[in-house]
């Protein structure tokens, strides 16, 4: 259910916003859009099939994006956590019916604003390549990233990268879902951690 306080757009604002930019923009219509939805853990943000067509800030919680198939198997694609920001950074996925799930690992608590305001007002003032390509970038880079992770590296390096470079979040993630974004079973991430507190 929707909620709103007094400093849900400042917050919002400031988080999302380049401050120069913000300082100059007229946010009138965006800050109307603006509001605190809050999700159970297990439960889903976006199922495949819907159009996305909100911004993303989470307040609060963990979250994954992942795949389901025909069969019923979940694939876990990324994992985002308090502070990070989640849109249709791809211009299809802007345009189309996703073809991923956003789903909260733990209870969520967003900030959300309408995606077609947001742009409008970057497109008027011409500052949209300005707001989307730091976004664009960090994506392809986690993109190239995880494809050479795969590539590259065994099971057991793609763990210990993970733990390492996310000490944070990898606690909370359950280990069937750490598998899963993996590539490995749950019987084989054990092992991976067996073999590992032997060393």
């Amino acid at each position: 259910m929707g909620a709103y306080d007094n400093q849900l757009p400042a917050e919002f604002i400031a988080a999302v916003f380049p401050e120069q930019m913000a300082a100059r923009l007229d946010l009138s219509d965006l800050i109307r859009t603006i509001k605190c939805q809050r999700y159970s853990a297990k439960s889903t943000l976006l199922s495949a099939g819907q159009r996305w067509d909100r911004l993303f800030y989470i307040r609060k919680g963990l979250v994954r994006l992942y795949y389901l198939d025909a069969q019923g198997k979940e694939s876990n694609k990324a994992f985002f956590d308090e502070g990070d920001t989640l849109w249709p950074v791809s211009p299809r996925d802007r345009v189309a019916p996703v073809l991923f799930n956003i789903g909260a690992l733990e209870e969520v608590e967003l900030i959300e604003c309408e995606l077609s305001a947001l742009q409008r007002i970057f497109v008027e003032q011409g500052d949209w390549e300005r707001f989307a390509l730091p976004f664009a970038e960090k994506l392809i880079e986690q993109k190239f990233q995880r494809e050479h992770d795969f590539l590259m590296l065994s099971a057991s390096q793609r763990y210990e990268k993970f733990v390492s470079s996310n000490p944070d979040i990898a606690i909370r993630i359950p280990d069937y879902q750490l598998a899963s974004f993996l590539g490995v079973t749950n019987v084989t991430l054990s092992r991976i951690r067996r073999s590992i507190n032997k060393c």
